[in-house]
């Protein structure tokens, strides 16, 4: 999403026209949920996607229409139950709703406000407002702005901004005859591998591939090096574990996966001092207890252990650094999507 609003944004300043293209409305086993994104530029030219197939090809084509005529907006429905879509390959069922906008230069300002609350790890959300009978009105909320400029009932107002400050994931609202989009622009989630051994390696890879950001860190520098880890954002080599890990919020994970007990002790009581999103510890049960134990003895709670996920990872009967890393992530992408229960 980032990257389409930045491309809409060189176009919107170059005095351009672009059509702004979004799945409003999804059912079934359709091929991507609704708030997936397509920009399709002047020439032609596309960034994102709409889920590829029928749909993206008629949205694009029909786009690339209302960039001729100067229509404002399309609301395009696809059934993808039909002997169309199956004879496309499409065999996934389902149903979408497809919204194409036109967007013009005098617009630009509220997709760099987007972008500049972005930068600013405000967690703000594009709000698309339909209406029957009305052109489709877009603006920016976040937990600072608010909606600015404009008027929802109280009970819609309270509940976007109850969802939109804590999910991830797009979501819909419906009520008074309108229907209100929201899609969170948040930061991607960072997981911080505390060890740089086997697991972390392989942990880092599956993660990175699963479109995590990674931060490794390790106080051995033959195993913390960037030549190990290409795909992670920052490696960094430690004096020791004292203070590895400071500042963390919602979109941090952590991953304890060090050589030894202590550390994995030491640094578990760092990061629940944080405010991390999720905190993972490797490990048996006999360990765990040990460690937690230990904890409680030096002040933290019950509560505070709760937190943890040890054993890290879903019960897959992973057995290898490969296998275990694949149980890890899928634990952190269950957390990632507030899937927990």
């Amino acid at each position: 999403m980032k990257d389409i609003l930045e491309s809409l944004l060189k176009t919107l300043d170059q005095g351009q026209d672009a059509i702004f293209c979004g799945i409003v409305e999804s059912s079934g086993s359709a091929p991507r949920t609704s708030g997936a994104r397509m920009l399709v530029l002047p020439d032609g030219a596309i960034r994102g996607s709409v889920g590829g197939g029928p749909v993206e090809g008629a949205s694009l084509a029909r786009a690339r229409k209302m960039l001729d005529l100067g229509e404002s907006h399309v609301l395009l429905p696809f059934d993808l139950n039909s002997p169309t879509a199956a004879q496309a390959g499409m065999v996934c069922g389902g149903a979408v709703t497809v919204l194409l906008q036109r967007l013009a230069p005098e617009q630009r300002g509220l997709f760099a406000k987007l972008l500049t609350l972005h930068a600013e790890q405000k967690r703000p959300a594009l709000i698309t407002i339909l209406a029957p009978g009305k052109e489709p009105v877009l603006n920016v909320w976040s937990a600072a702005t608010g909606l600015e400029s404009m008027d929802l009932p109280e009970s819609m107002t309270a509940e976007l901004a109850r969802k939109a400050s804590k999910t991830r994931q797009n979501f819909s609202l419906q009520g008074n005859g309108l229907t209100v989009f929201a899609e969170p622009l948040v930061a991607p989630t960072v997981v911080h591998l505390v060890g740089a051994g086997h697991v972390a390696l392989a942990t880092s890879r599956v993660a990175s591939f699963a479109g995590f950001e990674v931060v490794v860190m390790d106080d051995r520098a033959e195993f913390a090096s960037p030549g190990r880890y290409p795909e992670a954002r920052e490696v960094r080599v430690l004096e020791n574990f004292n203070g590895c890990l400071k500042d963390l919020g919602p979109d941090d994970f952590v991953v304890i996966v060090t050589r030894g007990h202590l550390h994995d002790r030491d640094v578990l009581a760092q990061a629940l001092r944080t405010d991390a999103g999720y905190v993972g510890m490797i490990g048996s049960r006999g360990k765990r207890d040990a460690v937690y134990r230990s904890l409680l003895e030096n002040g933290f709670t019950r509560a505070d252990l709760e937190r943890v996920f040890c054993p890290i990872g879903l019960p897959i009967g992973a057995d290898t650094p490969e296998e275990i890393a694949v149980s890890i992530v899928a634990e952190l992408i269950r957390v990632r999507a507030g899937a927990q229960e």
